[in-house]
């Protein structure tokens, strides 16, 4: 066992290619490591499966669900439970029952109010025949486990259940995700986006491929993307400037296209972004979509994922599509950095210093490149209508760059071998600590 176990180490030690990633930086490499056996000797990282996500010590991130978007009822909302994660990137970004919350308390308030906030049970919408009809007149009829074939569970969420399997017509691989419809506390948005995605379609988008209603269940099938998530490549390897350079420019050409459609994501987030052993990089999770139209040019519900949150959504502000160059922004520094900037700070903190900071704080501001600061500078401008579009950029200079996403494959191999190498020394780990006792 104790050989088995030293084996998978070295080998995972041994992975030279990781150092074709960052050959300017072998320090980097040399300190991950160092780390790495470190928090793995003190059996501070859980196994996981290579689609979920791997999170380090500290708060978790909570989804704020979405509340009705008029000038009434803007309340501030956030998932009480911080084990309501998603576990795949395909879950959505509602909650389970019995955990939704509502804070009385706005940013406007005084900060005492903000470190406590009251909160209160939310009633929960109850699943009318108008909503069933509705659905019914958009998805197809039919039961998809007569469709599908060799179904494999590959994450749970608080609200849905998503699932590997073939269809047997084709031999394509798809992703399909259950969703109890009563789990939902906002319906309308399930019918939002099924729309969105049927009539939105594009490379760098996880695509709609079928929709099923089973009883009170809705079905989505998608393709399927197998390399997994970002946040479970960032949160194990470093990602040199060059890499972040390559998959910002196909996240750009997700959100250009969306935004010519005049869509907002809304939730741009590393766990929404899957990578492909291919080289390929996909948006997904339509959840908290919203679609604009020339009577309603801008939005004021107040929702999103915590520590990726724009400042105008927080404050109150009618929004654009601004708010998703200011999540990719982030994204951009949780590639570089592991994790987005606040993510030690609880939730309702973090909101707080997003909402009065200009910029979100660096860790390692002085090893960042010109073009990579001036990249954050133009996606992070606390005035939205300064703040460069999807379009512009993508003529950034810092895209040019770029690597060659055929790199890829390789970097999602190493997240892996971490991954393995991790699960066995904390099995050891754990086993050890059981022979102490």
């Amino acid at each position: 066992m104790i050989r088995q176990i030293t084996a998978t180490a070295c080998d995972f030690l041994s992975t030279t290619s990781a150092i074709y990633f960052y050959p300017e930086k072998p320090w980097l490499v040399i300190a991950h490591l160092r780390n790495l056996i470190t928090q793995l000797s003190r059996g501070r990282y859980k196994a996981v499966h290579p689609l979920a996500r791997t999170l380090p010590p500290g708060p978790r991130p909570l989804s704020l669900p979405a509340q009705e978007d008029t000038e009434r009822e803007r309340e501030f909302a956030a998932v009480a439970s911080a084990e309501a994660i998603h576990t795949s990137s395909l879950l959505g970004a509602e909650d389970a029952d019995d955990e939704t919350f509502l804070m009385s308390d706005t940013l406007s308030s005084s900060a005492g109010a903000l470190d406590k906030p009251r909160v209160w049970l939310q009633k929960k919408c109850q699943l009318t025949a108008e909503l069933l009809q509705q659905l019914r007149g958009i998805v197809n009829e039919g039961d998809p486990k007569t469709k599908y074939t060799e179904f494999v569970h590959i994450g749970q969420g608080g609200f849905g259940t998503v699932y590997k399997a073939i269809n047997p017509a084709t031999g394509d691989v798809v992703a399909l995700k259950k969703m109890p419809l009563r789990k939902r506390s906002r319906k309308e948005l399930v019918v939002n986006e099924i729309q969105v995605m049927k009539e939105n379609r594009h490379p760098n988008i996880v695509n709609y491929i079928d929709s099923y209603l089973v009883n009170e269940d809705l079905w989505l099938v998608m393709e399927y993307v197998d390399g997994g998530t970002l946040t479970s490549v960032l949160v194990q390897v470093f990602m040199e400037e060059r890499m972040i350079a390559a998959i910002s420019r196909e996240c750009l050409k997700a959100l250009d296209f969306l935004h010519s459609k005049n869509v907002i994501h809304r939730d741009v987030k590393s766990d929404n972004i899957l990578l492909g052993m291919d080289g390929s990089v996909k948006l997904t999770d339509f959840g908290l979509c919203a679609q604009l139209t020339p009577e309603r040019s801008t939005r004021c519900t107040v929702l999103g994922t915590p520590y990726w949150v724009a400042p105008e959504i927080l404050k109150r502000k009618e929004y654009n599509t601004q708010v998703d160059i200011w999540a990719l922004g982030i994204v951009a520094i949780e590639m570089l950095e592991g994790e987005p900037p606040y993510f030690k700070e609880s939730p309702v903190q973090a909101q707080r210093l997003i909402a009065r900071n200009r910029y979100p704080p660096l860790k390692m501001p002085s090893k960042m490149s010109v073009l990579f600061h001036a990249f954050l500078h133009s996606c992070l401008d606390t005035d939205p209508s300064t703040r460069w579009t999807a379009r512009e950029l993508l003529q950034h200079p810092f895209l040019r760059t770029a690597v060659s996403l055929s790199v890829l494959p390789d970097m999602i191999c190493i997240a892996r071998k971490i991954c393995q190498a991790m699960e066995a020394l904390h099995a050891s780990s754990a086993s050890l600590e059981e022979r102490k006792e």
